[in-house]
C-alpha cells in the first residue's frame, strides 16, 4: 500500500472483501477518500454482513435502473461468495414487485450478463 493513511489500509482491507480486486497503491484522490471513508467507515460497521449490504446496494441502485453497478454488483457477490447462482433470477425477481416492471428488466439483464460470462 505505499505511504497511505491508516484509514486507507483499513479501507483497503475492507474493499478487497467486497470486490473481486486490488485497491490501487497509488490512488487518486476519489479513490483515497472512498478507501479512508466509506470502505473505512461504514463497511466495517458490524450489525450488517457484506450480503446484506449488497443486497441493500442492488435494491437502490435497481431502482435507479443503474446497470452498471447492477452488473459490478452481481458479479463481485458472485465472485466473493455472497451471491448464488439462484440470486441472480430471484433477485429481479422479487425487485420488480418494489421497483417495478421496468426497472426489474435492467436488473434481470445485469443478471443474466453476469450469469452469461460465469458460463463462459
Amino acid at each position: 500500500m505505499g505511504a497511505q493513511s491508516d484509514r486507507y489500509q483499513a479501507g483497503a482491507r475492507n474493499f478487497e472483501e467486497v470486490y473481486p480486486r486490488q485497491a490501487s497503491e497509488d490512488p487518486e484522490e476519489f479513490e483515497r477518500m472512498a478507501m479512508e471513508n466509506l470502505f473505512s467507515e461504514y463497511w466495517s460497521r458490524e450489525g450488517l454482513s457484506t450480503r446484506d449490504r449488497r443486497l441493500l446496494i442492488l435494491g437502490i441502485v435497481a431502482a435507479q435502473g443503474n446497470d452498471a453497478i447492477l452488473k459490478l454488483q452481481f458479479s463481485a457477490g458472485m465472485a466473493k461468495g455472497d451471491l448464488q447462482e439462484s440470486d441472480l433470477t430471484e433477485i429481479p425477481i422479487f425487485l420488480s414487485q418494489y421497483a417495478g416492471f421496468p426497472l426489474s428488466v435492467v436488473a434481470n439483464t445485469a443478471a443474466q450478463k453476469v450469469r452469461n460470462d460465469l458460463s463462459s
